[in-house]
């Protein structure tokens, strides 16, 4: 591949992130949401079918080119089916300005509509994620599969099922009306931070995160933003925490590929200018009296990253966050967090006790983050031999190859001074 074949990839790879929810939206609307996989096929048809034509020439308006190629596909399928293309005029089939703001609007829109449709409270609630993550984002089902430790033909059937649901309506999918709108938004809101989560720590894959599938939840709260029936504090305040996280994204890990604690991490490679946008939308979340989980958790970021060194973190605000957020709905992963938080205020003795306390019925065994916590609440103590124990069953349960280097050398490391005559 030489340099225009690997840079006219890398625009299509692009476009069809960016593009590809649009498009699928769009042509639903056009063709019907019944005609989902047909429309799906054709997009990424068009994807292949512009990876051969571009390299001898980029289209004057690549979006538009996009479109009118699955379009097209779609109608030819049809026809060899013998079935009704369903358009009044087929030769009226406007294609959308992509450059002119009022047509992007109009696919905005679609695409909103689409994401609503993916949240359903229809759709089994572990679903919406992947189906959000493949209709609207475009992700394929071996990158979903990746992201959420399964397989892909589990997720394959995973898929099959909730697109029937969504099928089932057979018409484009509308707005939920104001009175359903908040408990729909929450619904959506929560995927995003889900998807956002599992692209901030990949729980497999030889990558410690997936920046993609970050900036892919970036890109649909900014869309929720953009349109005045979902501009909310809510969805400015989990805007905020995207920022904000993602500032640190470029730090997490050294030019080998290890993963770097907080406390080591070089900030001179956060992103602040995607740290500014965190603490724009974190101003506007303060429109209002609703006070959110997304709320605090946003401003537990903006303290971590507008912070001017570790050593200068405001701790006990940070606690008293996550001392809000545990009134507020329980989580264990939380509690481990804010745990952690504990141990840099009162140590890391008093923080084992805690989560020793806490779960002591052993409902986190199996979890490699809680072994991975108390392994380093052990190591703080002195107790070497027990913290080694810990990380070893961290090590078991984690298939990420960032997280499993990182565990590997605290063992080695712990093993060392374990080994090494006192006073050496």
């Amino acid at each position: 591949m030489d340099t225009n074949d690997a840079n006219v990839h890398e625009t299509i790879d692009h476009l069809f992130r960016q593009r590809a929810g649009q498009m699928v939206s769009l042509l639903s609307r056009t063709f019907g949401i019944d005609k989902l996989e047909l429309i799906e096929d054709a997009v990424q048809e068009a994807m292949i079918a512009a990876m051969r034509k571009w390299p001898f020439g980029i289209p004057e308006n690549p979006s538009a080119w996009l479109i009118q190629t699955a379009r097209n596909k779609v109608i030819d399928d049809l026809r060899r089916n013998n079935k009704s293309v369903g358009l009044d005029a087929e030769d009226g089939f406007d294609l959308p300005a992509i450059e002119d703001r009022n047509a992007f609007a109009d696919l905005a829109d679609d695409e909103l509509r689409m994401i609503f449709a993916c949240c359903s409270p229809a759709i089994a609630a572990d679903s919406r994620v992947a189906l959000t993550l493949k209709i609207v984002g475009g992700f394929s089902v071996q990158e979903i599969a990746r992201a959420f430790l399964s397989n892909d033909e589990a997720v394959a059937k995973m898929l099959t099922r909730a697109k029937k649901r969504l099928r089932e309506d057979a018409s484009f999918p509308e707005l939920p009306s104001p009175r359903e709108l908040p408990g729909r938004l929450d619904a959506v809101l929560r995927v995003l931070y889900l998807m956002f989560n599992e692209g901030f720590g990949a729980t497999s894959g030889d990558d410690l995160f997936r920046s993609d599938m970050c900036f892919e939840a970036i890109r649909l709260a900014e869309m929720l933003l953009r349109s005045p029936e979902t501009s909310t504090p809510k969805v400015h305040a989990l805007a905020a925490l995207f920022y904000l996280q993602a500032a640190r994204l470029p730090a997490r890990t050294n030019d080998a590929g290890d993963l770097v604690l907080l406390e080591d991490q070089d900030r001179s490679r956060w992103n602040m200018h995607l740290a500014e946008h965190g603490v724009k939308h974190l101003h506007r979340s303060a429109s209002g009296d609703e006070r959110t989980e997304y709320h605090l958790e946003s401003e537990i970021a903006g303290i971590y990253t507008l912070a001017p060194s570790f050593a200068e973190t405001d701790w006990p605000r940070i606690l008293a966050c996550y001392d809000e957020l545990q009134r507020r709905r329980y989580s264990d992963v939380v509690e481990l967090n804010r745990l952690i938080v504990l141990a840099k205020i009162e140590g890391a003795e008093r923080a084992l006790g805690e989560l020793d306390t806490r779960f002591a019925d052993g409902r986190l065994e199996r979890f490699y983050l809680y072994q991975t916590t108390r392994g380093h609440f052990l190591a703080a103590s002195g107790r070497s031999a027990d913290a080694e124990a810990a990380f070893t069953k961290a090590l078991a349960l984690t298939d990420n190859t960032v997280i499993r280097r990182f565990l590997i050398e605290r063992i080695a490391r712990l093993s060392d001074r374990r080994d090494k005559p006192q006073g050496s």
